[in-house]
């Protein structure tokens, strides 16, 4: 624990080869993978609503973006090429994800309202707006 508040821990540009989590990170890349597809699909398949269905086809390329960052950083990790395997880049990694998840998880539910209202507002304008002749 003590050696989590050093620099030295982070910035090493060559960490220890034997890495321990090398199948607790491929579960986590399986899991956003499939996290991904499970979006992708409930989207395609479930999601009746076109402000819902538009706000939901981001997320599934981000979920999958996500993984193909931490499988790269994995390789690099297992490859130990100096610099690129640093714990930094985890560590940025996890906080940005974490940091992705926590905005989106509070702003969602308050964008859906604000878009499901613009829409409602542009097809009452359009109603009473002259159609195009033939």
């Amino acid at each position: 624990m003590e050696r989590l508040l050093t620099l030295q821990y982070y910035f090493t540009p060559r960490p220890d080869p034997n890495f321990q989590y090398t199948k607790l990170t491929i579960l986590l890349i399986a899991l956003l993978v499939l996290f991904s597809l499970a979006i992708k699909y409930y989207r395609k398949k479930h999601v009746k609503d076109a402000v819902l269905k538009k706000m939901l086809k981001k997320y599934p390329s981000r979920f999958f973006n996500f993984s193909v960052i931490l499988l790269l950083l994995l390789v690099v990790r297992e490859a130990g090429i100096p610099f690129l395997s640093m714990r930094l880049w985890w560590f940025l990694l996890f906080g940005y994800i974490i940091y992705w998840c926590i905005k989106i998880a509070l702003s969602f539910k308050k964008e859906y309202h604000r878009r499901l209202t613009q829409t409602h507002r542009n097809t009452n304008h359009k109603k009473w707006l002259p159609k195009k002749k033939k």
